[in-house]
């Protein structure tokens, strides 16, 4: 870390005086519905009270890739190296 010496506040010794020094924020829901307004977006909560989004499909490719042998070869239905020349 650094070579400062950071303060060390000191412990509060109990519960009641921990509790003490907590403060409401009044930081809670902004809108007065907010279990509905997730579900409309998210759909029902999983069973533990989770919203999520439902999984995305990935596109996938059916065909597997070309290797460096089979890049360099003439397709079969080109003039070079199929019927249909």
């Amino acid at each position: 870390m650094g070579d400062t010496a950071r303060p060390i506040p000191e412990r509060l010794g109990d519960q009641e005086d921990q509790a003490a020094h907590l403060v409401r924020t009044g930081n809670g829901p902004t809108v007065d519905d907010e279990q509905r307004l997730l579900a409309e977006v998210y759909g029902a909560p999983d069973m533990a009270g989770f919203y999520t989004a439902p999984e995305i499909a990935v596109d996938q490719d059916d065909e597997p890739e070309a290797t460096a042998d089979e890049g360099d070869a003439p397709a079969a239905d080109t003039p070079e190296g199929g019927e249909s020349a």
